[in-house]
């Protein structure tokens, strides 16, 4: 994508070759940025493309008077990727660009980074912004893994590796951690053993196992399903071999 070393942020409606350019910013706005004034949370609350010129041309007005970055007018032949996922290529830093699209009355952001893809902003109820990827292929949201939940992911886990590696004679439990709380879903594995075993070579069948089963985000190789830790190995533990937890707290507290 060609860029305009001088403007780093981008304003558009629609997405794609009929995006049309609403101006730009000379520094790079994330989204963290745009909401902790009144007039850029007011600015992603627009929900029509009247509301959007409305609230824009008054958060433009006020972002560049108050000095906080310096706005362009709108010019043509801007460039917005539009709404399928694809792998990304890097791009040089001078080059990269922020942009902000409203499309089908949703705010969506392309956030410069190594891996640029566009997420879907949600305004939380604290005056925060929430970014969902769009490119994910899970999640509650997406039909293909909707009924899919961790716990299920950790019985088919725990079947695979007592299959696998049924011949060390080791039993497992997990504990899951599904993220309400904290937003990070987790499956720890306990590997149950009454003698010694290779734990690096355990751990590593089992790690592979994981990620055949941890989609990830075809434009982010590091977002995935959810995180998985080194297993623990236990002669003795309060957990019984092949049951799975679920807890809402952090399993890493207390």
């Amino acid at each position: 994508m060609p860029a305009n070393e001088s403007n780093h942020t981008l304003f558009a409606l629609g997405r794609g070759r009929e995006a049309e350019s609403l101006g730009e910013f000379s520094g790079y706005l994330n989204p963290s940025d745009l909401v902790r004034m009144p007039v850029g949370r007011r600015l992603l609350s627009a929900t029509a493309t009247t509301e959007v010129r409305e609230r824009f041309a008054q958060f433009a007005l006020a972002w560049d008077v108050a000095g906080w970055d310096t706005f362009t007018p709108p010019r043509r032949g801007i460039l917005v990727p539009n709404s399928t996922p694809h792998l990304a290529e890097w791009t040089p830093y001078e080059h990269r660009k922020n942009i902000y699209a409203f499309d089908d009355g949703h705010w969506f952001a392309w956030i410069a980074t190594d891996h640029p893809q566009w997420h879907k902003l949600i305004l939380g109820r604290d005056g925060t912004v929430i970014e969902r990827p769009v490119a994910r292929t899970y999640g509650p949201e997406y039909t293909r893994t909707q009924g899919l939940d961790l716990p299920q992911l950790a019985a088919w886990i725990t079947a695979e590796a007592t299959t696998r590696l049924g011949h060390l004679d080791l039993t497992f439990s997990a504990r899951v951690q599904p993220g309400s709380s904290s937003g990070d879903p987790v499956i720890d594995l306990t590997v149950h053993t009454g003698h010694e075993v290779d734990g690096e070579a355990v751990t590593a069948e089992l790690e592979a196992i994981a990620h055949a089963h941890n989609w990830s985000n075809p434009c982010d190789p590091e977002d995935r399903r959810f995180t998985f830790s080194v297993p623990l190995f236990d002669n003795v533990s309060e957990a019984v071999p092949g049951q799975i937890d679920v807890i809402d707290a952090d399993p890493y507290e207390g």
